[in-house]
């Protein structure tokens, strides 16, 4: 009976989900792919957001969401960035992963996120990376296309300091060798820095397998992510995923893992952080 529910539930997802459900996805593990995606975010940088930030205060504001899992027009995400580019003290914006919930939706979501003299007082940048959704059907070649690197450092440079901001690809279920090197080498020169925020896509303390292959980290790297953010005092670490909010201080570094900003959602938020002398920061969730 068991097997007949299971064939059943399988012939009624390929054929009602054919564009929203990459079972090839779902199952297939990533590393080696994640290394390949690493090699080419590496050598090819941004589209359109700058390598660098100039601030005009030393304090500055910026906004973060992620799993906002657009369609076609996203009425949450299109409020954050409204908000965001409202707001003279955000200086930018950063998006964790799963901007999709169907294939070939990334074009309608980098449709949203261009600046739009109606909506938008500022046209200040939004940072994204990739999660599981935007690599599901092959999308990355899309990601690449419309928003480039998905690993990479981007800086905030005030009358004073410096900040530093990394951006990792953990879309595939793993960081991945390649990444985890690169991150080292640029955590070596951490101390250059005011503050360090990293984001990534996936939650490193969620350790079932809910969402196949991309729920969760290997332990292994995990253990050796957490030993080398808080070995150069890294202070944000910033991760979507699970929809659910949660906060966890470990070994000096805030782990924060966002709701999501997606339509429909029951429990949606997104944060915002003032960075100044220390880094403050606020959830809202009237959206």
């Amino acid at each position: 009976m068991v097997k007949k529910t299971l064939l059943g539930l399988a012939a009624v997802m390929l054929l009602t989900a054919c564009t929203k459900l990459d079972l090839t996805g779902l199952v297939m593990p990533a590393s080696t792919e994640a290394d390949q995606r690493v090699k080419q975010s590496l050598g090819m940088g941004l589209k359109s957001s700058p390598a660098n930030i100039v601030a005009t205060t030393d304090n500055y504001r910026l906004y973060v969401c992620s799993d906002v899992h657009t369609e076609e027009f996203p009425r949450r995400y299109n409020e954050f960035l409204r908000r965001q580019r409202a707001d003279s003290t955000a200086l930018f914006a950063l998006q964790l992963g799963d901007l999709t919930n169907r294939q070939g939706a990334l074009y309608s979501a980098a449709k949203t996120m261009r600046y739009d003299s109606i909506r938008d007082r500022h046209d200040t940048p939004v940072y994204s990376i990739v999660g599981n959704h935007d690599l599901f059907f092959n999308q990355w070649d899309d990601f690449k296309q419309l928003f480039g690197a998905s690993t990479y450092v981007f800086t905030v440079t005030t009358p004073h300091y410096r900040d530093l901001y990394i951006m990792l690809d953990s879309g595939g279920g793993c960081h991945g060798r390649t990444q985890m090197n690169w991150l080292r080498g640029i955590l070596a020169n951490r101390d250059s820095y005011r503050h360090c925020i990293v984001g990534s896509h996936v939650n490193i303390f969620r350790t079932d397998m809910s969402q196949f292959v991309s729920g969760n980290l290997p332990l292994e790297e995990t253990y050796e992510l957490m030993d080398l953010l808080a070995s150069h005092h890294v202070d944000l670490y910033l991760q979507g995923h699970d929809h659910h909010r949660c906060e966890t201080l470990y070994g000096g570094v805030h782990y924060i893992t966002l709701d999501c900003l997606k339509d429909g959602a029951d429990y949606a938020s997104y944060m915002v952080i003032d960075a100044g002398d220390g880094l403050a920061w606020n959830f809202h969730d009237d959206i």
